[in-house]
């Protein structure tokens, strides 16, 4: 909880919204380095580096009030999060109608891009919440699941058995030899 109000205070408000930089710099704090996004690649995304991992416990719960108005393509950013094994939850607050805010003295109409916010879900095995006030607000956060999760991951072990057992077999070859003058 305190890293997560750490990591609040450290933003800085800037004006348009960009989902896929929202997500981007996520996978940044869940790798530990920064992930810088490729957008030359013939209208595709990859992560600059290469792979950055998978995290399958990692999870990002995005709140957006707007449109996507800058770069780099949110379905694209989301993409390199299912890759990485990163869910997204976007939670949609306001509405699609949109509405007028006031701003330091200006003006600015936001309206709730709900189709764009379900796909980057959809994409990354996360689920889009809807949270119209306060009390919705409330109600999602106890429906987000941040639990651990475990991967069951078999891995061959007959080789490291095989060697165990080999061990043993010279450490009671030694002590027979040690005890009786010869192996048994």
């Amino acid at each position: 909880r305190a890293q997560v109000l750490a990591a609040v205070d450290r933003l800085s408000p800037q004006g348009g919204t960009s989902i896929g930089r929202g997500i981007q710099t996520s996978l940044s704090a869940i790798a530990g380095r920064v992930v810088e996004v490729d957008e030359s690649q013939g209208g595709g995304v990859e992560a600059s580096g290469g792979d950055i991992g998978y995290y399958g416990s990692a999870a990002v719960v995005m709140l957006s009030d707007g449109e996507n108005t800058a770069g780099p393509d949110p379905l694209e950013v989301a993409a390199i999060a299912s890759t990485a094994g990163v869910k997204v939850y976007p939670v949609g607050l306001g509405s699609a109608a949109g509405t007028v805010l006031q701003v330091d003295g200006f003006q600015l109409a936001t309206k709730l891009d709900e189709p764009l916010l379900r796909e980057v879900a959809r994409t990354t095995d996360g689920t889009y919440y809807a949270a119209a006030d306060g009390a919705a607000l409330e109600q999602v956060y106890r429906t987000i699941d941040l639990a651990w999760t475990v991967r069951t991951e078999k891995i061959e072990v007959t080789a490291l058995l095989a060697g165990i057992a080999a061990l043993l077999l010279l450490v009671g070859a030694g002590l027979s030899f040690v005890w009786f003058g010869r192996v048994v």
